[in-house]
């Protein structure tokens, strides 16, 4: 699966959108920062959804090197290489950090990476752009052996539409839902969170991340992509690698759907 372009600078930075990963994973190139989505209902539940947990532990659970759909480069990363990122989230959420009330909630909630150096885990999935460019396209799998109420509630999600940063007003958050890949036995949905910086200038950038929220046999789920352009108006991220996104999630829920 090679995410090809004719423009490679139109993907400058691309990487884990897990919030405590990616500082650490996210590839940089020659641009710099990243939003908007779509909309639906409840959280999707294709099944009943099986509550037993597999007895297999999360790392044999993730996707291992062979199984990420079109030849992806699986990473798990160590878990004292997030720890000064996880302590950074869980300093943030006991700030406010949006002025929308509903925003503000949604960016403090407990989410996957909290349990990144703990009981969870945090995996990479690596792709070159092309043949002809290296520049990798990385997406996150954080997970952990748990429901996490709160990170499953699309209902919190589609409380919030827009926000200003309550630290830096140049920063507008714009937040969407949608449904995630229908999978047997699981429940889902995707998140894209549109970050708008306004320079000085008057010029702007995006950063948009995209991650699908995915829940079942008491694992909680996340898989994520970051992508960031220079023109807010047109969307940052490839549609190859937005396929790749949802072909990631279907591997990785499926997976723990079938494990003993």
């Amino acid at each position: 699966m090679r995410l090809r372009t004719r423009n490679p600078r139109r993907v400058a930075i691309a990487g884990l959108a897990l919030v405590t990963a990616a500082a650490l994973t996210a590839c940089t190139s020659d641009s710099d920062d990243s939003g908007n989505g779509d909309a639906s209902g409840d959280t999707q539940t294709t099944a009943t959804i099986d509550e037993s947990a597999p007895e297999a532990p999360l790392d044999q659970l993730v996707l291992a090197e062979g199984e990420a759909p079109g030849g992806g480069v699986v990473q798990v990363i160590e878990p004292n290489l997030l720890q000064e990122a996880v302590d950074k989230l869980v300093a943030d959420q006991g700030k406010q950090l949006m002025e929308d009330p509903a925003c503000d909630r949604v960016s403090r909630l407990e989410t996957v990476s909290n349990f990144a150096t703990t009981d969870g885990l945090t995996a990479a999935v690596r792709y070159k752009q092309s043949e002809e460019d290296d520049t990798e396209h990385r997406f996150g799998i954080g997970m952990v052996g748990q429901r996490l109420d709160d990170f499953m509630d699309r209902s919190l999600y589609e409380a919030c539409t827009s926000s200003r940063s309550s630290t830096n007003p140049d920063v507008e958050l714009v937040m969407t839902v949608a449904d995630a890949p229908a999978l047997e036995g699981t429940e889902g949905f995707r998140v894209t969170s549109d970050f708008i910086t306004t320079r000085p200038d008057g010029t702007r950038s995006l950063s948009r991340a995209i991650a699908i929220h995915g829940f079942t046999r008491d694992t909680t789920v996340s898989v994520e992509y970051a992508a960031r352009n220079n023109n807010p108006d047109a969307d940052p991220v490839l549609p190859s690698a937005a396929g790749a996104l949802d072909a990631i999630y279907e591997a990785q829920m499926a997976k723990i759907v079938v494990a003993e």
